[in-house]
């Protein structure tokens, strides 16, 4: 949990962990209570991350002393309800799916001095070790809590041998209650340092568990493994390789896994296969080196992956299976599966990336990993998903060397049972369990297992919901099988995934649970609430129908737009007789003699002088030649005829960070930089402002590929921080990195749709890569579409670059059929300033002082030469915009006034990024970039000058 002042004002402070067991079916439910020991209201996060096949199914917050119930909505839409809400500063909570299989709850208010009170919960099968269920609960937090209790109840349980029970609690009794039994343990100023776990007898025979809603009666089935396969049967050994490729994943993350086991795991493999070649790729933001060994290379294969770098993000894009399968029998994937780096991979897509000739297996020891997407890389290529957290030593190496068990065949009437789940070819390991719908009151299932194509058993199971066990959270269970066998395709079932959460409240990746205050916020964000409150949601509903809305461009643009086309044709001898009336209090007139404005030149010449070495680069916009007219485009503008040179010099403000770690990197020699960068980033892990200012660094040095990499450190940090990923996506922008960029930019428009800002670098990076029409597209949307107010006249920023694209571009007959014509027309200046920061709820401010020092501010719009600042953005992101059509001769000061924050949570460093453009809107156009972290205090701070000369 995080605040601004003190990161450990919020903790954990009090936690009751539930386990109720049916059978083989555990719910695990997390009663927590988050204290605030600051003087001032703070919201909360805390992240958490559960096992594979575990996806929560219950939010609640307390809400006046009383739990409310959160309720399934679509991810896009309970961030913005949310974000929304805390604004109003009213009780909202959230609990969503981020990357993998990790989930992350937002809380707010947690009062100052105060508590507040969280809970989740989430179902799961209990897995078979040596014939006995068992049950592992991995830390939630590594923080002493005040209060801890953990409770078992075993329900319709046969035990009848409190001996048959074991935990990893000495003094965990379980004590027998008709028929079931319970045991409690509580803990004062408790840390879990372990896996707490308890094991319970299995059945002997398979279990049916049923329950009936409305006319449909689910049924769930499990048993353990070696009823299909008994001991006495002889294993099947498979093939072994004779050439194996490893992947081996060495970024950021690496640190989390249990690097000795994988390395021991790949040494017995190597020494049970003896195959003649062993490539080792290591790769995490990129491929990094391809090494060959022989099986008698073992030793020096541990010694190399041990030795390795572990640093950056983990990029799934830079690997290639379909090319390396042409050289090799199998390859081995060593990695916790988290993607951080790059466009999410889609399995619907017809690229060959991911589809081998050869087995591919995925191994991963890390607890918080991306489960199913490693489970779908090894299935769809024919081989196994062995997770050691899960499995001991010996069954990992079972897992890898013997033939992979399956479930060949599923074979049922369909009048009697539907939807049954796993489909065939389901991999089976210590269990096989399968859930349904059963539509008459019984049936009978035939399961034919056995290895590749070959059947080794067939197993008839009767379904009854006369005999079969009554239990409530099987028709979960049966939901969560069937989202799991859609996700293997999730692109392509996503809005079956969607209304299969929103039916069973299950989060998967594009839903979330939440919890609103009051009835009016269910209905005013069109949200079914919990059962306590439909009554009276439903009375409201009918006595305040809904009103239809058209989906229409705001007026206010069209307004914006005409005033800025007003701006734009005023004179300059008109903005002098206008500023002339203004009240002496209200702006001070200045008495220095105005100079004529420039004239502008295609031919002009532009000086750029770049003393920060923040400021990476200046470019000319991309244009085409005017001399071709295309019908409906915009032209570009001249001011007028005047042949005279025009000089522009641009002076970028340095930028120089004066901490202890980059003094160090400064006396350490060139060769030895990137080792002791490793040395100071376990000090520094968790600081976006150490790798922003390190890569930097190592950037001037000419280091491009290390600094790349040191960079990359800031997708893994927070894989969904906007604040985060908007400096990064704005830092590979300034480095021209534009392909990467644009899926940073793709990725926050995805999980922050209602941040217009998001748009708009998304169509600046498209632009600069050259992709004008997406850029267009993208504009047209931020543009036509109406966003929050604290957003107003953001459309008026987008319009402006949109038609300064389309009038460089006219040559590619970009397509514009859709943009009303009413909102085209380009509105070229001598200098055009956007300000544009990081992170939200803070407010800062862009000032531009002219030659006749007007400063042109949120409190001086307008100036006598015509400058002209854009609304004032108070509450995140920017951007603020200055332009001048007709700059006077004379240096332009621009700065940025830091005026402070309304976020009331630990804030990321504050990065403002300043984009300088000259002659806007012209085909000798120019673009500087400066980049400047700004200081955790408010104050003014210089970006730099412009200076033009005739």
């Amino acid at each position: 949990m995080n605040t601004e002042t003190d990161k450990n004002a919020i903790r954990l402070s009090t936690l009751k962990i539930n386990v109720d067991v049916i059978g083989n079916i555990a719910t695990t439910t997390y009663d927590m209570t988050f204290s605030n020991s600051s003087n001032r209201v703070l919201e909360g996060e805390f992240e958490f991350p559960l096992d594979n096949g575990q996806t929560v199914s219950r939010y609640a917050l307390d809400i006046n002393g009383k739990l409310r119930e959160g309720v399934v909505v679509e991810k896009e839409k309970g961030r913005q309800v949310f974000e929304t809400i805390v604004r109003q500063k009213i009780d909202p909570g959230l609990v969503e799916m981020t990357s993998g299989n990790n989930f992350k709850t937002r809380v707010y208010p947690i009062p100052a001095n105060g508590s507040r009170r969280v809970v989740i919960a989430y179902e799961h099968e209990l897995k078979i070790i040596d014939e006995k269920r068992t049950y592992i609960l991995q830390p939630l937090t590594s923080e002493a809590v005040d209060v801890f209790e953990f409770s078992i109840n075993v329900y319709n349980s046969s035990i009848k041998n409190t001996n048959e029970k074991s935990s990893s609690f000495d003094t965990l009794d379980f004590e027998n209650w008709n028929d079931s039994y319970n045991a409690t343990v509580k803990k004062e100023n408790y840390i879990q340092t372990k896996p707490l776990s308890f094991t319970l007898p299995s059945t002997k025979t398979g279990d049916t568990y049923i329950q009936t809603v409305g006319t449909d009666t689910y049924f769930y089935y499990y048993a353990p493994h070696n009823i299909y396969t008994p001991h006495t049967a002889e294993t099947k050994n498979k093939k072994l390789p004779t050439n194996i490729t490893v992947f081996y994943d060495i970024s950021s993350s690496t640190e989390k896994r249990d690097r000795t086991r994988e390395i021991a795991l790949l040494e017995k493999y190597i020494s049970l296969c003896n195959p003649k070649i062993i490539k080792v790729v290591t790769f995490s933001n990129d491929i990094h080196e391809e090494k060959i060994f022989n099986s008698n290379s073992i030793s020096k294969i541990k010694e190399y992956l041990e030795n390795q770098k572990y640093d950056g993000s983990t990029n799934f894009d830079s690997l290639d299976f379909d090319s390396y399968a042409a050289k090799t029998d199998e390859i081995l994937l060593f990695s916790d599966g988290m993607n951080t780096w790059g466009k999410t991979i889609s399995f619907s897509e017809k690229s060959k990336k991911f589809n081998s000739s050869v087995p591919v297996i995925t191994i991963n020891s890390c607890y918080s990993a991306n489960h199913s997407l490693l489970s779908m890389l090894a299935v769809k290529n024919n081989g196994v998903y062995v997770n050691l957290c899960r499995n001991t030593n010996e069954e990992s190496i079972n897992m890898i060397t013997k033939e992979t068990f399956r479930l060949l065949n599923i074979e049922y009437d369909n009048t009697k049972f539907d939807n049954v789940y796993p489909e065939k070819h389901a991999v089976v390991n210590d269990t096989f369990s399968m859930a349904g719908i059963l539509k008459k009151k019984n049936g009978t299932i035939t399961l034919s297992f056995g290895y590749g194509t070959n059947v080794t058993e067939r197993i008839n199971v009767d379904i009854s919901s006369i005999n079969g066990i009554e239990a409530t959270n099987v028709q979960r269970i049966w939901a969560q099988k069937k989202i799991e066998n859609l996700s293997v395709f999730y692109d392509d079932n996503k809005t079956e995934i969607t209304e299969l959460s929103k039916k069973f409240n299950i989060v998967t990746k594009d839903t979330s649970l939440i919890v609103l205050d009051n009835v009016s916020d269910y209905i005013r964000y069109d949200i079914t609430p919990p059962e306590e409150l439909k009554d009276e949601y439903n009375k409201l509903i009918r006595s305040n129908p809904k009103q239809e809305t058209e989906n229409t461009i705001p007026t206010s643009v069209y307004k914006t737009f005409e005033k800025f086309k007003e701006w734009w044709n005023t004179s300059l001898k008109e903005f002098k007789t206008k500023k002339s009336k203004k009240p002496q209090d209200e702006i001070s007139i200045r008495n220095q003699t105005f100079s004529n404005a420039a004239s502008e030149s295609i031919d002009s010449e532009i000086i750029i002088t770049q003393s920060a070495s923040s400021a990476r680069f200046a470019e000319s916009a991309p244009v085409s030649n005017y001399n071709e007219s295309t019908p409906n485009m915009i032209m570009p503008k001249s001011k007028s005829n005047s042949s005279n040179q025009q000089i522009i010099s641009v002076e970028l403000q340095t930028w120089t960070p004066d901490n202890e770690y980059l003094k160090k990197l400064k006396k350490t020699a060139l060769e030895d930089m990137y080792d002791t960068y490793l040395q100071l980033k376990t000090s520094y892990s968790s600081s976006p402002a150490f790798f922003i200012e390190v890569s930097d660094y190592f950037f001037d040095e000419n280091l491009e590929k290390e600094a790349y990499r040191i960079l990359s450190n800031l997708a893994e940090i927070e894989t969904e921080n906007s604040d985060i990923l908007r400096a990064l996506g704005n830092k590979l922008v300034e480095h021209k990195d534009y392909k990467n960029a644009i899926w940073v930019f793709e990725k926050l428009t995805k999980i922050r749709s209602e941040i217009p800002q998001f748009f708009r670098d998304l169509a600046m990076a498209y632009h600069y890569n050259g992709e004008n029409q997406k850029a267009v597209d993208t504009l047209w949307y931020l543009a036509s579409k109406g966003w929050d107010s604290r957003f107003e006249e953001v459309q008026q920023i987008a319009l402006n670059d949109m038609n300064s694209i389309i009038a460089l571009n006219n040559k590619n007959k970009l397509d514009t059929s859709f943009i009303d014509k009413k909102l085209m027309e380009n509105f070229p200046v001598d200098i055009r300033i956007v300000l544009t920061w990081n992170t939200d709820n803070c407010d800062i401010d862009l000032w531009v002082t002219d030659p006749d020092n007007e400063k042109c501010y949120y409190k001086n719009k307008l100036t006598a030469n015509g400058g002209r600042i854009s609304r004032d953005f108070t509450r995140g992101y920017g951007p603020e915009e200055f332009c001048i059509k007709e700059a006077p001769e004379g240096t332009y000061k621009i700065e940025a006034n830091y005026y402070g924050t309304s976020s009331q949570k630990m804030l990321q460093p504050v990065i403002v990024q300043a984009e300088i453009f000259t002659n806007f809107g012209r085909t000798n156009q120019k673009r500087e970039v400066l980049t400047l972290q700004l200081d955790s205090v408010k104050g003014v701070f210089t970006i730099g000058t412009v200076t033009f000369k005739k």
